[in-house]
């Protein structure tokens, strides 16, 4: 304080002409721009902000003492959002351990329901599964069969070709007139083995086709037995209501219900008649 009882404004707004100005970094914000809500120097005043005119706060002449009462405010609301916080929290931390045990408990479930859903359908596609492998293991028998044959006729086309060469090479014009004779007749005779044992040795082939129809109907039975349940907050005590599986009861199924309406359509055709 000075020796007249006045406060020392430099001194008490350290903090503020410490701050530079962003605009220009040698300058001192020591002006508070209302309209821009940012802090700005005297360079900015006199540029860019000049029309800005009285909503500029000259922070070292008007922003001179603490107001203690604007301070409390703060504080107290601080306090306050400190309390709804650690409420938050609490109430958080209590739903979280009663939704793991509820969540638990429907997992379990969901595999139980699951592992029938599986087994059943393992039941239902063993058949096919056994009938693809078996027409796999066929094609693996027609290849090794045409493979062994393949081999028996290329080594059959090397030794005659090999042969040809021999007699070329050492002028044995009288071989070569003689192997011509039955040349085409062979070539022909394996042409015609190789066309017989492909048309006897064909592969068999095989297709999955799903029933899209009937997997569609399947999926919507299932959505309907097993849903998930939406949370639903805003009980007194804080807590959601329970997120389980649908406890929907399916008294008939589909194709129960197909005869059923079947003989309705029955009755109804006799009585009309």
């Amino acid at each position: 304080m000075h020796e007249d009882g006045t406060e020392n404004p430099n001194v008490i707004l350290r903090d503020i002409t410490e701050e530079r100005c962003k605009q220009h970094p040698t300058e001192k914000a020591i002006f508070l721009c209302k309209i821009h809500d940012s802090t700005i120097c005297g360079r900015c005043l006199h540029s860019g902000h000049r029309p800005c005119g009285e909503e500029v706060v000259d922070l070292l002449h008007e922003v001179v003492n603490i107001d203690c009462e604007k301070v409390n405010t703060m504080k107290s609301l601080l306090m306050e959002i400190k309390d709804e916080i650690l409420l938050l929290k609490n109430e958080a931390e209590h739903s979280k351990e009663n939704y793991k045990e509820n969540a638990d408990k429907c997992v379990q479930e969901c595999m139980g329901f699951e592992n029938k859903i599986k087994q059943r359908v393992d039941e239902l596609t063993s058949g096919i599964r056994d009938g693809i492998t078996k027409k796999h293991n066929e094609n693996l028998t027609i290849h090794s069969h045409i493979t062994k044959l393949c081999d028996e006729k290329t080594k059959w086309c090397r030794d005659l070709e090999s042969k040809i060469d021999s007699f070329v090479d050492k002028n044995m014009a009288g071989h070569l007139y003689l192997m011509n004779r039955y040349f085409e007749k062979e070539v022909s005779d394996a042409r015609s083995h190789l066309k017989e044992f492909k048309h006897k040795h064909t592969f068999k082939g095989f297709d999955f086709k799903e029933n899209k129809v009937i997997l569609k109907c399947v999926f919507e039975d299932l959505e309907e037995v097993c849903a998930h349940q939406e949370e639903i907050t805003g009980s007194d005590d804080g807590n959601a209501n329970d997120v389980g599986a649908s406890t929907t009861k399916i008294n008939q199924t589909r194709r129960e219900l197909t005869v059923l309406l079947s003989q309705i359509k029955q009755d109804l055709d006799q009585s009309e008649k």
